[in-house]
Order: C-alpha cells, then sequence, then structure tokens
C-alpha cells in the first residue's frame, strides 16, 4: 500500500489546489479521486507534537490553539511529552509513532491542513480531524504514515469514516510485514517467544451487545508444549480504556497462566473469574459490531506481553474478497417448520473442523445483525459426506458427535422467513441459506 501513497498525494494535491487564499474554512472531498464524501478543511499551523495520534495547532479563523485528535488510529501512549525527542518517555511504539508525525510536521515548516466531515466531531474535548502535512510539493495525510509503519493501532470511526477502509488496507500489510506493532520482538526478545498465540474475539454478542457484555469476549491460544504464565499480559481493542496496574485494557490477575493447547477467554462484562474464564468488568461494551455500508466499522482484539510486544492479534473484518478454507465444501440447509432442523454437510474431499466458526440466524432484514450466534465445541469435524443435524431446540447434555442440540427452544426458525450463515469470526462467509422473505 506505501507504493500508492504518492500517487494519492499528488491527486490530493490537485484537488485542492483551488482552495481560497483567503483564511477560513472550504469545502472539498475527503479522499482524492472520489466525489464523495465531502469534508470541510482549514489551513493551520502545528504548535506542539504531543504524541503519535494528538498535536496542537492555530487553525485558521479559530482563536486560540486548538487541541487535534487523529482520525483513525490509535497510537501507543507516552508517560512524559515534550517538545524534545529525547526527552520523551512512554510505552513501547509511542516515542517512534510521535517522532513520525513530528518529522512529518517539520518537513512541512508547521503547515498544515485538516480535515473532517463534521466539523463539531471531537473526542475527548480534542477536535477530531485528519491532518495532512505538505512534503515533497504534495499534501500527505499523516495518519497514514505512522499507520504505514505498522507504529498505531486501526481505529475506525462510525463519523469520521471517510477513511476507515483505506486505513484497515495499510493496517493490514504492516501487519503481514511485521512492522511496528506487529513485529512481536521489537520491544525485546521473550518471555516465552518461541510459543505460538492466536487471538480470537467474538465481537457480536447474542441480541442487544450492551444488555449482554459478557456475550463478548476475547480469547487466547497456546500452541506451545508447556504452560504460558500471563502475569504482566493484557489483552485490549482498538480503543484505550486503562485497566488494573493502569495497563490499556485488561490485565491478567497474578497467577493466570495458559496451559499447552489450551485457551483462555476474557469476558467483556463483570462476573466470577474461573481458571479459564475472565472478565473485564466493562460497562459497555468493547468491540465495535461489523457494517458492511459506507461507514465499514470493525475492530480488533491485541495480546500484549509484559514488554509491549503485540503476540497475537485479530482484525476484523477479513478484507473482501474474503476467502476461508471452508467455502464451497460446506452446505447449510433448514427446514424451518416444526420440528424445526438445521444441516450442515461437509460436501468437500477433506476434513472439515467448525469450531473456528459461528453459526448465525439473521434479524429479518438486516445483514449485519443477528439474533444469535452459536459457536461449536470439541469434536465439530465433518468427514467427507457427513452432515452434522442441529435442533435449535433440545438440550446441549444430550449431544453427539453428528447430533447438536442449541437449547433455545423448539420455535426458533421462524416460519415467513429468515437467513442463516456459517461465517468464521473474521467475518468470512463459508455459506447462507435463506427462505421466505429471508435474505442472505
Amino acid at each position: 500500500m506505501s507504493r500508492t501513497r504518492p500517487v494519492a498525494a499528488l491527486a490530493l494535491l490537485a484537488l485542492l489546489a483551488g482552495a481560497p487564499a483567503a483564511s477560513g474554512a472550504w469545502r472539498a472531498p475527503c479522499v482524492p479521486g472520489a466525489k464523495r464524501p465531502v469534508c470541510t478543511w482549514w489551513r493551520a499551523k502545528a504548535t506542539f507534537i504531543a504524541d503519535g495520534d494528538t498535536i496542537r495547532a492555530r487553525i485558521a479563523g479559530i482563536p486560540g490553539v486548538s487541541t487535534v485528535r487523529f482520525t483513525g488510529i490509535n497510537a501507543m501512549e507516552l508517560t512524559r511529552y515534550s517538545a524534545r525527542a529525547s526527552r520523551r518517555r512512554g510505552a513501547c511504539h509511542g516515542v517512534a509513532a510521535t517522532a513520525v508525525v513530528q518529522h512529518a510536521i517539520r518537513r512541512a515548516h508547521g503547515r498544515i491542513r485538516l480535515a473532517a466531515q463534521r466539523p463539531a466531531s471531537q473526542t475527548g474535548g480534542r477536535v477530531r480531524r485528519s491532518v495532512y502535512a505538505r512534503i515533497g510539493g504534495a499534501w500527505v495525510d499523516i495518519a497514514r504514515l505512522v499507520l504505514d509503519r505498522g507504529l498505531a493501532l486501526w481505529l475506525p470511526n462510525p463519523v469520521e469514516w471517510a477513511h476507515n477502509l483505506e486505513y484497515r488496507f495499510v493496517s493490514d500489510v504492516s501487519a503481514a510485514l511485521h512492522r511496528g506493532l506487529y513485529d512481536p520482538v521489537a520491544c525485546g526478545v521473550g518471555p516465552d517467544q518461541d510459543l505460538p498465540l492466536s487471538a480470537t474475539v467474538n465481537w457480536d454478542a447474542d441480541g442487544n451487545d450492551e444488555r449482554n457484555l459478557n456475550g463478548e469476549w476475547v480469547e487466547v491460544f497456546n500452541g506451545g508444549a508447556r504452560d504460558l504464565p500471563l502475569d504482566g499480559w493484557w489483552v485490549r481493542d482498538s480503543w484505550l480504556d486503562y485497566g488494573a496496574r493502569h495497563l490499556p485494557g485488561y490485565a491478567f490477575p497474578a497467577g493466570a497462566r495458559i496451559p499447552p493447547g489450551g485457551v483462555v477467554r476474557v469476558h467483556v462484562g463483570c462476573g466470577a473469574d474461573t481458571p479459564t474464564d475472565f472478565h473485564w468488568c466493562r460497562r459497555s461494551s468493547a468491540f465495535e459490531n461489523v457494517t458492511h455500508d459506507r461507514r465499514q466499522l470493525g475492530d480488533g482484539g491485541y495480546l500484549f506481553d509484559p514488554q509491549g510486544d503485540l503476540r497475537a492479534a485479530m482484525i476484523y473484518p477479513c478484507l473482501a474478497p474474503c476467502r476461508d478454507p471452508l467455502q464451497g465444501a460446506v452446505r447449510i440447509s433448514v427446514h424451518p417448520s416444526a420440528p424445526e432442523l438445521i444441516r450442515i454437510t461437509n460436501v468437500g474431499t477433506g476434513l472439515v473442523d467448525l469450531r473456528p466458526y459461528l453459526l448465525e440466524l439473521h434479524v429479518l432484514g438486516e445483514r449485519d445483525h443477528f439474533a444469535w450466534s452459536q459457536r461449536f465445541g470439541g469434536g465439530a469435524q465433518l468427514a467427507p459426506g457427513e452432515t452434522m443435524r442441529i435442533s435449535p431446540g433440545g438440550r446441549p447434555a444430550d449431544d453427539t458427535r453428528l447430533s447438536r442440540h442449541l437449547g433455545r427452544g423448539a420455535y426458533v426458525l421462524a416460519d415467513r422467513g429468515g437467513a442463516l450463515d456459517l461465517r468464521s469470526y473474521a467475518d468470512a462467509v463459508v455459506d447462507c441459506v435463506s427462505w421466505g422473505s429471508g435474505r442472505c
């Protein structure tokens, strides 16, 4: 993605060349080469670089100095702020992200341009803006520079959404190339660097997420051959919400560990902890639900070690076209009238493991909202030609390998219409079936 930046920047320069010479705001497209959405633009002069996603600036036509929060990214925090780089201190990658912002603004001699879809956009008392510096004759998006170096998390915004999809692509490239945050030894080697770890996010709880906080969770898998002690480790989403020991997210308690081949799950809500289930105890949901509209919302779940290295992550949704190994290998069929029944058949030539997938019932007429989702427990493997029969009612205690019971009641599938799909946690749809007035 970094190779396309000069072209995009030059296009933006041409786009804005006709901006008024007098001070004040003007309207122009937010993204070069596109007519919509349209942003309000301002000239400004940077006065202080706070960190990798925040500056202070004098904005033309606005009295005083404004604190400006970059739209679409979340850099690691500083603990000591200074105009002098040698005096800055902070979390791993925080100082580096600040240096990228400072270098870009210095090259522009402090002259910047700000953009917002809604001029009133704010967060925490700071105006929320896209920030551009003129470098080499072109106006360059500074947030994208930080993302391109892997020094910030993708933070999609439902109001200022113009760059959500673009920034997601840049973040994926940085992750694939192990830049910055995505280099698991950037902050130092270890602990337990040899253990293969992965993270899975259940970002859509059954029903209303705000009323079912424990239905949202992030799960960490230890694929190694020994225990992983979790003292000093933490998980977080893209937003910043300090928890215990002033760590940015949920800090695992002393003594927490993941056995070899095992998992631990951190629920967003409150509850009694066990050796495998922990509770963040937030008062609101943590993980943004996916939208496939123009806003292109999503989020991520991230596991950090005590040094500040990012050791496992799941950023969702997958980018279109989302491909999954089970696409074309699995078929769903539904009998919506009593007795209700769902069938999942392996129509491929290899073994199918359903454990990394969710069975989800759509809210009628809603592409991005689901009445419930069901994960698969152990033994959810289908040989070629095998079919798993799933009853919405019954008792899960009576489950066998090829016969499952959801315990949701005998009448779950509306006769008048509905849609049911099998998808990965990253939102790749494996198969979808609809009936009546329902649509996939």
